[in-house]
């Protein structure tokens, strides 16, 4: 094989890439979305304050209007010479002064149409040609819906085809030396269409202005209207978004009560469709290149942060493999040296057990009780190790405490000058080791802890609830997904009772009883013989009335209870 062939990446470097690659794609995603979001909340936010700006100007300018023209007809001077020209005292002078004032005040200007009571025409500012039959016999049928309205003002809407619509003003006008309910006449004044569309197009939308029948005052653009040279309009909705003649607009409505108008205003929506496409692409590019610049740092960080993994483990493989006097040699100058040191020294003192544990047999139950409290889970330290290798990248923060918790147990389990220790010590090393636990199978394990805070001034044997808890790992896991552990602990007269509960799959009647047996047998045996182990230490530490029982109910729960006579600390 040539020399130059390249070095394979170990799985630890290569999980550690893999993630740097996913987090950067992730984040170009994230970035993309966002855009996508702040572009179409931004202009649609912007089109909505436009609409109420908008309509806010529809009100103000029509409001202004509807009252100057409502003024001009109740205006004491101009119903006098109403009446004066209809009684013909007047040479109309006045009115027609009237009108060409309010015409030179006012952007939407008006022509006046006199009539008696029969309807005939007295004055009119309109001309010859304006006034066509068809205004003559609207006007008519005017003053007669007006004399039936129960309003003082009457207002409809004039339309002929092909021209602009006019809003019109009708009042009864009536003697007021007489006692006669009849109206002497009518005065109405028509507004100019046209005027409407100059005075609405000082602002930029489109609009409509209709009575609450639909009849149209104002239309700024033919080509909203379904009908040609109609003139309603009743949308089947008055507010979102719709296209005309292929362009997108937001409609929306605001009914004034008074006047008794809707108003409509179009807001043109474009599609955000390039911008999008052009915002995504640069974020896209600038992901790429951010990806192609960080790669060869991700690879470095990688290689580095795996090296002092990838060693330990490989040191570790050799003592698994059986050469369990081999020592881990690591010169990292980081965290995982320090394991190693630690790892070291507790296989040294589990190989000086071993060693030592033919001899034990033959000794004295103290002897029996301090072999016995010597055994550790080797498979422990090695998930916990694989839980920091993947941890390391991608946590960092998280792998650093885990590193600290994983130190604390090694120290605590190696630390041979203590054989009894406070409850609450104990319960400080439970708390490691179930943090790590936490770290391993997440959502999967919970435990909760309940003791009475007068049990933690005694004293108990070290390491006395691990091998509980580690046995309702190993048997619920094997077939549940999920496991819960329930640690209780109070105290009695004399002793002080702690359990270990799992929900787990429990074990059949016949081995309960196979269990019970075993745990009230001095003989030790291979299977099972962490709850016998750990039941025999508390009988010899503890003496009479001490000891464990298991209860257990098939597909339910498993249960261990410890009872320890009163040794305070």
């Amino acid at each position: 094989m040539s020399e130059h062939t390249p070095k394979k990446k170990n799985t630890f470097q290569m999980q550690l890439e893999r993630e740097a690659t996913k987090n950067i794609f992730l984040l170009v995603l994230i970035g993309c979305l966002f855009f996508s979001a702040a572009i179409f909340g931004i202009n649609y936010m912007n089109t909505r304050l436009n609409v109420q700006k908008h309509l806010d100007f529809l009100s103000k300018t029509f409001d202004d209007t509807y009252q100057t023209a409502t003024d001009f007809l109740n205006d004491a001077d101009n119903m006098n010479n109403f009446l004066a020209n209809i009684r013909g005292q007047d040479d109309r002078k006045d009115i027609k002064y009237s009108i060409s004032k309010y015409n030179l005040t006012n952007p939407v200007t008006i022509d006046l149409i006199l009539t008696d009571d029969s309807g005939n025409i007295i004055y009119t500012s309109f001309s010859s040609e304006s006034m066509n039959l068809h205004r003559i016999a609207f006007n008519q049928i005017v003053g007669e819906n007006a004399l039936k309205y129960d309003g003082d003002i009457y207002r409809t809407v004039y339309y002929f085809s092909g021209d602009t619509s006019e809003y019109v003003f009708t009042k009864p006008l009536y003697d007021v030396d007489s006692d006669s309910e009849k109206p002497v006449g009518y005065a109405a004044i028509y507004l100019n269409g046209r005027d409407w569309g100059k005075l609405l197009t000082d602002y930029q939308y489109d609009s409509i202005i209709t009575t609450l029948n639909g009849d149209i005052i104002h239309c700024s653009k033919e080509g909203f209207l379904k009908e040609r040279n109609g003139n309603k309009y009743r949308p089947a909705d008055n507010t979102g978004m719709t296209s005309i003649h292929g362009v997108r607009y937001l409609i929306s409505s605001r009914q004034l009560p008074g006047p008794s108008v809707i108003l409509y205003s179009f807001i043109y929506y474009p599609k955000n469709v390039p911008y999008m496409g052009i915002g995504i692409l640069t974020i896209i590019f600038l992901g790429v290149l951010w990806f192609l610049m960080s790669l060869r740092l991700t690879r470095g960080m990688a290689e580095r942060n795996a090296r002092s993994v990838n060693l330990l483990a490989d040191e570790l493989r050799i003592i698994r493999h059986g050469d369990s006097g081999h020592t881990v040699t690591i010169s990292t100058g980081d965290e995982f040296e320090e394991i190693a040191n630690h790892i070291n020294r507790m296989v040294k003192s589990i190989n000086e057990l071993n060693t030592r544990n033919t001899d034990l047999i033959r000794l004295n139950s103290m002897i029996e009780m301090s072999n016995l409290q010597t055994q550790i889970n080797p498979h422990f330290i090695y998930n916990t190790l694989d839980n920091i290798k993947y941890l390391i990248f991608s946590e960092p923060d998280k792998a650093a405490y885990l590193i600290e918790r994983f130190t604390h147990i090694l120290r605590y389990s190696i630390n041979n000058t203590k054989h009894d220790v406070p409850l609450y010590e104990d319960m400080e090393y439970i708390q490691d080791y179930l943090y790590i636990q936490n770290t391993r199978f997440g959502s999967r394990f919970v435990c909760s802890i309940d003791i009475q805070e007068e049990c933690n001034r005694y004293n108990v044997p070290k390491l006395l609830l691990q091998p509980l808890i580690e046995n309702s790992i190993k048997y619920g896991f094997k077939k549940r997904m999920d496991i819960a552990v329930a640690i209780r602990g109070w105290c009695e007269e004399d002793s002080m009772v702690l359990t270990v509960e799992d929900n787990g799959p429990g074990v059949p009647r016949t081995t309960l009883e196979t269990l019970r047996t075993m745990l009230a047998s001095e003989e030790i045996k291979t299977e099972h013989n962490g709850l016998q182990n750990l039941a025999r230490r508390i009988v010899l530490e503890y003496g009479e009335g001490s000891g464990m029982s298991i209860d257990s109910m098939e597909g339910e729960y498993f249960k261990v209870t410890v009872r320890l006579k009163h040794r305070e600390g």
